[in-house]
């Protein structure tokens, strides 16, 4: 049973962070070729359908990996949590994953459907003034990365394991 916990925790986690990453570097990138007005409709659809997938993704690493160090693993109690090195490491990816799964949901979806609803950016943008809805995705970007890097540090966390 544990190595089916193990398997569901690793799909979802290759599900989240992989279309996390290939949505920011492969999506975004190719949608930014398409009219301003398709690209927003696009991207709206794109966000309200992937979050979900996304949210559920992130929650079903975050349960499993519960699982994985209490019911399967070494944690029964919270004297070992703190005193154990597994324990530490197990604490700190638990809330790496649950920051980066509260902040993709709600900051960096939020502020996404922010920008992606300003009439006001895209009409400018349409109109040939690209300046504020560039900035307002280089911002987003930026508020991405956060995530991503969260990413990043759990996937080396479990590498370290």
């Amino acid at each position: 049973m544990r190595e089916l916990v193990l398997f569901i925790h690793i799909l979802l986690g290759v599900m989240w962070a992989g279309g996390i990453l290939f949505i920011g570097w492969g999506v975004f990138p190719a949608a930014a070729k398409m009219p301003v007005e398709r690209q927003r409709t696009f991207l709206i659809g794109l966000m309200k359908h992937t979050h979900y997938l996304f949210t559920m993704a992130g929650t079903g690493v975050v349960l499993t990996g519960i699982i994985l160090g209490t019911v399967f693993g070494p944690l029964h109690s919270w004297d070992t949590i703190r005193s154990t090195t597994y324990g530490h490491l197990w604490l700190t990816a638990l809330s790496i994953g649950t920051f980066a799964l509260f902040w993709g949901v709600f900051v960096g979806y939020r502020e996404m459907m922010l920008v992606f609803t300003d009439d006001y950016l895209w009409k400018e943008a349409a109109a040939g003034s690209r300046k504020a809805l560039s900035r307002d995705l280089f911002r987003l970007a930026a508020l991405e990365s956060v995530e991503v890097l969260s990413l990043v540090a759990l996937i080396f966390l479990m590498v370290k394991w």
